[in-house]
């Protein structure tokens, strides 16, 4: 149950895959290559509830951690992933201290949350049992607040100090078209890069996590000499494209 978090604290960035593909084949598939984890995006991948459900049970037997990101504002489906045994929750959209109460209110068990008792697929998942994994998810299960927006970043020492959130998520993206003004995303731009590197240091000056989303190799190296603890690569298109141009381009022909 603690591989994720223990991977998180390794000091060794954790690389996940970004999976909007709802196949459970396909997931574990990519599960078995050289990411971390893999992270199933319902925000704007076109992951359902029943497809996460179906994918964490896909990719647990790789033993990779599996990361769920909801849709805006579902914190319902918080505690669900959870107990279907997700590793993690990212929460797109969190902007205020009070958004990120409501995430840990669903995704943490009391005291310091109000998450439902209803572990055992969850404990079955983790091979535990339901006492083991409720006596020890809050420490575990890893919630991650996105800070995306310009008001997200003017709240986000609030948002980090409230108990229950285990770190941010940068959401590079779509924080440089709230801070531009301009709905062409410019990822880690010169507007923007003096606030993902705050994200990063607010975050462990709390001794939290800092996680990131980032479009290429170069913006990992980038994520990584910054101090995040985590970051997604790319997502499927990329995975299949790179891949079958690469072996293409070693025909001679071609």
């Amino acid at each position: 149950m603690d591989r994720f978090i223990k991977k998180l604290r390794s000091g060794n960035m954790v690389i996940s895959g970004w999976s909007g593909q709802q196949d459970p084949m396909y997931l574990s598939m990519l599960a078995k290559t050289g990411f971390d984890a893999v992270t199933l995006d319902m925000q704007h991948g076109m992951q359902t509830e029943n497809s996460v459900i179906r994918g964490i049970a896909a990719i647990e037997p790789t033993t990779k951690p599996t990361i769920i990101r909801i849709p805006v504002g579902r914190f319902d489906f918080v505690s669900r992933a959870l107990d279907a045994g997700a590793h993690g929750i990212i929460a797109p959209m969190i902007n205020t201290a009070e958004d990120a109460r409501q995430l840990v209110s669903y995704g943490k068990y009391i005291p310091v949350g109000d998450r439902s008792y209803g572990p055992t697929q969850a404990a079955g998942v983790f091979n535990a049992s339901p006492t083991d994994y409720v006596t020890t998810a809050n420490d575990n299960m890893v919630l991650f607040a996105m800070i995306e927006t310009k008001e997200a970043v003017s709240n986000m020492e609030a948002i980090l100090d409230v108990d229950g959130v285990d770190g941010i998520f940068c959401g590079p993206g779509d924080l440089s078209i709230s801070v531009r003004g301009n709905v062409v995303p410019d990822a880690y731009g010169p507007d923007t890069i003096d606030i993902v590197k705050k994200i990063a240091a607010e975050a462990h000056a709390r001794g939290k996590l800092a996680a990131t989303w980032c479009g290429n190799t170069d913006q990992v190296q980038l994520a990584q000499e910054l101090g995040f603890n985590y970051a997604a690569l790319g997502h499927d298109g990329l995975y299949v494209s790179q891949g079958v141009d690469a072996m293409l381009s070693k025909l001679s022909f071609r």
